[in-house]
């Protein structure tokens, strides 16, 4: 098994959640263009694990103006799983860190990402009980900011007087998220003029300076989840009991 640097020409081997079908298509066609942009400027590294010229793993972390790095995700092919593929990405996510403060990581309770695996490298939870939460391996005396980064400071939502306003921030990264966006956008054509929907594209440096890092789908100003990436009757339930509460 190699472990090669992410690059442009072999991105193709750092995308996920490849379905060949709905949603998925233009979620994983979203990912390979950001991929492409965040190397141009700098935004991201990455490892890729390859094996008789097939992909086994891959791992994407990105460097902070803090001097921390953050673990974007980590996938290991399921017929590599149980060979340490896994162990691999994240010693050679470590390694090429080393002159930084210190990588972060938000860990989870369930099968991807989960905080028990981070453990074996060092990382430490700061909040063992939630479900979600970072968990950082230090290479100075330093502790870890956990702050995110000027998020929502700078967001002031306009709203529309007996209308729901649903604004989408998304900067490509994660197809699951352009899936819930697509079904949020499909389950808000049942209610007509009664919405208004707004998308912000994080890449766009003028998103960026106005908004800072904030991410995520808010309705009348409030962040919201659907899950990954939801049901989309959830989803129109949760817009038709909005409209409710706002008559």
């Amino acid at each position: 098994m190699e472990i090669v640097d992410l690059k442009p020409d072999n991105i193709s081997k750092a995308l996920c959640c490849e379905h060949n079908e709905g949603h998925w298509v233009g979620g994983v066609e979203e990912r390979r263009k950001f991929l492409l942009w965040a190397l141009a400027e700098g935004k991201i590294r990455g490892k890729i694990a390859v094996e008789g010229g097939e992909r086994a793993g891959w791992i994407d972390y990105y460097p902070r103006p803090n001097g921390w790095v953050i673990i974007g995700c980590i996938v290991v092919d399921e017929k590599h799983k149980g060979r340490g593929v896994g162990r691999a990405l994240v010693n050679a996510c470590l390694e090429d860190c080393k002159g930084s403060k210190g990588v972060m990581v938000g860990a989870t309770i369930w099968d991807h990402m989960p905080k028990e695996f981070f453990k074996k490298f060092g990382f430490t939870d700061i909040d063992e009980k939630s479900p979600v939460s970072i968990m950082a391996v230090k290479f100075g005396e330093e502790a870890p900011e956990t702050k995110k980064e000027d998020e929502g400071k700078k967001y002031a939502p306009k709203l529309e007087p007996g209308r729901l306003v649903i604004d989408m921030f998304d900067i490509g990264e994660c197809p699951t998220s352009y899936v819930t966006r697509e079904l949020v956008k499909e389950a808000a054509k049942d209610f007509g003029d009664k919405i208004i929907i707004r998308e912000y594209d994080r890449k766009d440096k003028a998103v960026a300076e106005k908004f800072g890092g904030l991410r995520g789908i808010f309705i009348d100003g409030e962040s919201v989840s659907f899950g990954y990436p939801g049901e989309i009757e959830e989803i129109r339930e949760t817009l038709r009991s909005k409209l409710e509460v706002g008559k």
